[in-house]
């Protein structure tokens, strides 16, 4: 593979990075119709998109400067990969780091037009930049030392950090050639690796830092110390709207530690923003937690004080009949309406499923320093331009001024990706005037109120003589997922909310019937949603999987066989489908008690199939297996994309059995694990993961791709084990 590059990064990534003294330092651009884009939102014609930066220094090492934040998912040892494997060098030595200026015009996001990490796109969008920023250091590195060996560069080769020239058998390493190779211009044309050739890409079976994790030596944002430092933690308003009235904190201010108690004013005027919250600030975490536990805070009222989630359900049912409710085509074909009159059989069902917290692993933890009109955060940043506006917006510091010492996180599913926290520990950083280390518990997490939406999904499908599905209705009730984040969206020309319509749109709908219609429905209740892993994918594919079986046993047919039939054009798509069904049994006789269930989804241009089997023994019903089959097209680091697909599974099961957060008199229900289930070790069933390279020359999304089918793909399971057809999450195993 040949690629095209523009010799205009020397001077520009000087000028953005003062830190680098000597050394080869190397950043490019893609033309945009070589780069990754999304058919959801594609490049401008004409544009470039930006890559990481590679550099080389006099000693040999080799960093790569990473704009992506890693939640713990790997991505950093994906990106290391694509470097290394052009370059020659291990990727597990290679230094990853963060941007000396995070907000550089080359690290915009190019579809969302912002500084962000997400929606499984960092891997699938910095291929093929990263192979050419390898391969163009490495051209030069070789350019290098054939000018000083007075040779041809097509005589020289390279191997594990060495520039080596067969024919004399000379070799120097890229530390040695960094001086020469600095003052060379970049070649017009790099020529890539050809696959059969690779090293790294698609066999590395480990994640970089996997000891130090293990070992507990790798550092995350709760072992930020910094001399003068306070630990601060927020009672936060309990019902949104309500305001802080007053509060007693003598008694907090005797706790040993606690240095100072400040209330937090709400941001309403900021989508996003956070809410009403008084903040306790002492010398370490204990104290700070025990003078919370004595404020006495008095709220006022709020409007949203009489909200019930038991009773949403019935609120949006209503939406659905509203006819001033704001309605967006997702998907058009045909005429529905058409068909119901003369259908053989028609089949109508509602599937909701609850809210959802995000909980993980590590709460949000966040440091700030503001000092000589400056803000320095540390922490996992996982959206640089929410930082970057809570400095401007509560501290009034100019975009230069701003710097973010970015940390691998332990985890975020979404969490990271709201803002309120950001804002509140730029208020208190530049009130207290010392640095001050933000810090939730996990009941501060569950009760923060930015969690993932209660849905509704109302769907109907018509069925002919011969049991073909003639057409499909599907009304999926929801807010608008990124409104807090993305004001005006309602304005575009579709009207298009992306985040509320995954799985029922064009690009990623797998089922072609003649005559369809899906539709999001718009339905705000007031309290604030945030982005969850896997966002809509999750409540769509389970409606429209959940359907799907329905309609295949309406129409006697066998529900792989079914759905095959509703496809077309999908050849990646019925390959996976047809290798897990195989994997599983589907089909065989399947022992007494013994029953299975699939459910598929296409998401990040990756594919996936998932089949549960259930048993059910002296009355108790178990998930005994998942399977499942992934198509990621090129999987870059296998190890890490079978982490994700397992973390997935395990994530979906979550969504099947157990998540739910209830919300009553305005305020949520539920506090930590006791109360709110997760998945244990005891409930996960056996996995069997088949990953597969539909698409070998480029990587697709897995982040998020491998939860969403497992709730219909148990829900459909429980149907054919016991008859009964549970439409609602959590779903009962009895």
């Amino acid at each position: 593979m040949t690629i095209s590059t523009m010799d205009l990064s020397r001077r520009g990534f000087l000028k953005h990075s003062a830190t680098v003294a000597s050394g080869l330092a190397i950043a490019f651009y893609l033309p945009s119709g070589l780069a990754a884009t999304d058919p959801k939102a594609p490049a401008p014609a004409g544009e470039f998109e930006p890559n990481a930066w590679v550099r080389i220094l006099p000693d040999g090492t080799v960093k790569l400067v990473v704009h992506k934040h890693d939640s713990g998912t790997g991505t950093h040892t994906a990106l290391a990969a694509c470097v290394a494997e052009e370059l020659d060098v291990n990727p597990m030595t290679v230094q990853v780091i963060s941007p000396e200026d995070p907000f550089f015009e080359t690290y915009i996001h190019p579809i969302w037009k912002v500084f962000s990490t997400g929606g499984s796109t960092s891997v699938s969008l910095e291929y093929d930049r990263l192979r050419m920023a390898g391969a163009t250091a490495r051209a030069l590195l070789i350019s290098a030392a054939a000018k000083q060996w007075k040779v041809s560069p097509d005589t020289c080769s390279t191997v594990e950090g060495r520039v080596v020239h067969g024919a004399s058998q000379r070799s120097l390493g890229y530390g040695e050639l960094v001086g020469v190779a600095a003052h060379l211009p970049a070649p017009a044309k790099v020529t890539l690796k050809d696959p059969a050739q690779f090293k790294y890409i698609g066999k590395l079976r480990h994640k970089r830092d996997a000891q130090a994790k293990v070992c507990g030596r790798f550092k995350y944002s709760i072992d930020v110390v910094l001399p003068d430092m306070l630990v601060a933690v927020i009672q936060r308003t309990p019902v949104v709207g309500a305001k802080v009235l007053s509060v007693d904190a003598v008694a907090a201010l005797q706790v040993p530690g606690v240095r100072r108690v400040i209330a937090v004013p709400g941001r309403p005027d900021v989508l996003g923003g956070n809410l009403e919250g008084v903040a306790v600030l002492a010398d370490n975490y204990w104290a700070a937690q025990q003078g919370r536990a004595l404020l006495k805070v008095q709220w006022s009222a709020s409007p949203l004080a009489g909200f019930d989630s038991d009773e949403l359900a019935k609120a949006q049912a209503a939406a659905l009949d509203d006819k001033g409710a704001q309605r967006v085509s997702a998907m058009a074909a045909g005429n529905v309406n058409a068909q119901w009159p003369g259908a053989a059989k028609q089949l109508e069902a509602d599937y909701r499923m609850p809210y959802k917290v995000q909980n993980p692993l590590e709460p949000i933890c966040i440091t700030a320093q503001v000092k000589d009109n400056a803000i320095t955060y540390w922490g996992g940043v996982q959206v640089p331009s929410s930082a970057l506006e809570a400095a401007q917006t509560v501290c009034k510091i100019a975009k230069a001024n701003v710097t973010i010492n970015e940390m691998v996180s332990g985890g975020s599913f979404g969490a990271r990706e709201a803002k309120y926290w950001l804002f509140e520990v730029a208020y208190l950083a530049q009130k207290a005037k010392v640095p001050v280390k933000l810090m939730n518990s996990r009941e501060d997490e569950m009760r923060s109120l930015f969690m993932h939406p209660a849905t509704l999904h109302r769907a109907k499908g018509a069925l002919d003589a011969q049991g073909r599905l003639t057409a499909l209705q599907l009304n999926a009730v929801s807010p608008a997922s990124p409104e807090q984040w993305e004001p005006g969206y309602f304005e575009r020309p579709d009207k298009m909310d992306y985040s509320t319509t995954e799985a029922i749109t064009a690009w990623d709908f797998a089922y072609r019937p003649a005559n369809l219609d899906l539709v999001w429905v718009k339905h705000e209740s007031d309290v604030p949603s945030g982005w969850y892993r896997s966002v809509s994918f999750i409540p769509n594919v389970f409606a429209v999987e959940s359907f799907m079986d329905e309609l295949a046993h309406g129409a006697g047919q066998d529900p792989l066989a079914f759905r095959l039939a509703s496809m077309h054009d999908r050849p990646r798509h019925v390959a996976v489908l047809k290798s897990a069904a195989e994997r599983a049994g589907w089909g065989q006789p399947m022992p007494e008690g013994t029953a299975l269930g699939i459910a598929t989804n296409q998401g990040y241009t990756s594919f996936i199939a998932v089949v549960a089997r259930l048993s059910k023994k002296d009355g108790v019903i178990k998930v005994d297996k998942l399977t499942c089959v992934v198509d990621c097209g090129l999987a870059v680091s296998p190890g890490g994309v079978e982490e994700q697909i397992y973390g997935g599974l395990m994530w979906g099961l979550g969504h099947a059995l157990f998540d739910r957060m209830d919300i009553k008199q305005g305020r949520v229900v539920q506090s930590n694990f006791h109360d709110y289930r997760v998945p244990r070790m005891s409930d996960m069933p056996a996995v069997d993961i088949l990953i597969v390279d539909g698409e070998p020359s480029k990587p697709g999304g897995v982040g998020e791709l491998g939860s969403p089918s497992v709730a219909p793909a148990i829900a459909n399971a429980l149907f054919s084990l016991t008859g009964v057809r549970q439409r609602s999450t959590p779903l009962n195993l009895g």
